[in-house]
């Protein structure tokens, strides 16, 4: 490491040195004038020159200091968004694990014959719409092809699919899985008001459903989307409060120590 305060000293230590000398030339009557006005100049150059040094010292020391702050601040900048990334991506993963089981925990529907039905009855391929073949298809049919579509990404049909079964089956055991279906669709499209909506509708009407802890835990992941962490944490609360077994209720307490 360079020693900068005896870098900042040479430049006096010379002049007085040099000083000295002239002085000690003058007493003995050695110097003349022609070389004591040339060891004055030399002794102007060599202030000027310390004084250029002590210039660049500081402006050095200033660019030091400016680049160590700018490292620390990177270092810091780095580390943000390194924990940011790892919220994202337990974020993400939660959000996967949560589809999964989802899907796991679905009832496999069996197909049964469609009276008077072609080979196929799916609503995409025919150009038909489910109101002209509705009293010959089986709720279960309608039903699974609107789950298909879920996990084929088309969440638009899937959702006019499901409001189907909501119409016209609307009093068996398929109406609160399409209910919470239709919830599930709005919010892979972002679309988190309608899916408050759905969501709030299968709480209000089937309160014994299986997916109210899910539909709980969902209603508080829109909430914040929406910008309400408040209003979020009082769903949180009542998944782990009123369902502390379920397999929502973990996750529930992970955004919980998140938004706090």
């Amino acid at each position: 490491m360079m020693n900068w305060k005896r870098i900042t000293t040479l430049g006096p230590m010379m002049r007085t040195g040099a000083v000295i000398i002239l002085g000690v030339l003058i007493s003995a009557g050695c110097a003349s004038r022609a070389e004591i006005s040339k060891m004055s100049t030399q002794l102007d150059y060599l202030e000027a020159s310390q004084k250029r040094i002590e210039r660049d010292l500081i402006r050095i020391d200033s660019l030091v200091t400016e680049n160590t702050e700018a490292a620390n601040r990177t270092r810091a900048d780095v580390g943000s968004s390194l924990d940011e990334f790892r919220r994202d991506a337990l974020t993400m993963r939660e959000a996967i694990d949560e589809l999964r089981r989802q899907i796991e925990r679905e009832p496999k529907v069996i197909y049964q014959p469609v009276p008077g039905g072609g080979d196929d009855t799916s609503s995409t391929d025919t150009g038909t719409t489910t109101a002209d073949i509705i009293p010959d298809i089986d709720p279960s049919q309608l039903y699974e092809n609107a789950f298909l579509d879920v996990r084929k990404g088309n969440y638009e049909l899937a959702i006019q699919q499901f409001r189907d079964v909501l119409e016209f089956f609307g009093n068996t055991d398929y109406a609160p899985n399409a209910r919470y279906w239709i919830g599930e669709c709005y919010y892979s499209l972002e679309q988190y008001d309608s899916a408050i909506v759905e969501f709030d509708a299968l709480l209000e009407n089937h309160p014994m459903s299986e997916r109210i802890p899910t539909a709980l835990y969902k209603m508080g992941r829109c909430y914040e989307e929406v910008g309400r962490p408040t209003r979020a944490r009082t769903y949180y609360e009542r998944v782990i409060e009123e369902y502390p077994n379920s397999l929502e209720a973990k996750p529930s307490q992970s955004r919980l120590a998140q938004i706090r």
